[in-house]
């Protein structure tokens, strides 16, 4: 039987910028390994009060997952585009044209 998670965050785009933003000015409370702690997720979640549109308030376990997820996503590009005749840019992305490299894409992000 799952396991009842509670209510599911909903994100604005305003939200993911100011929790961007906030880790970013924030990144010195990273630990050695550059990871944040608990109570720096709870202060984002303080910080994102004043931007709530729809869903439940956020909780720091909730911060926690959506950074992971970021992060999980942000690294991937990161590794992608050092990879030999592989592109991204913030205006256009990867650019995948094509069907072949639209299989390259999902072979690589699996």
């Amino acid at each position: 039987m799952p396991k009842n998670t509670g209510p599911k965050a909903s994100w604005s785009d305003k939200e993911l910028k100011e929790l961007v933003l906030y880790i970013h000015n924030h990144c010195s409370t990273a630990g050695d390994g550059g990871s944040f702690t608990d109570p720096t997720f709870n202060a984002v979640a303080e910080h994102l009060v004043p931007y709530l549109k729809s869903g439940p308030q956020k909780t720091g376990k909730m911060v926690k997952a959506k950074w992971m997820v970021l992060w999980k996503i942000y690294t991937a590009i990161e590794t992608y585009q050092g990879l030999s005749g592989c592109h991204w840019d913030s205006t256009n992305g990867c650019s995948i044209q094509g069907k072949d490299a639209e299989v390259v894409w999902e072979e690589y992000v699996k």
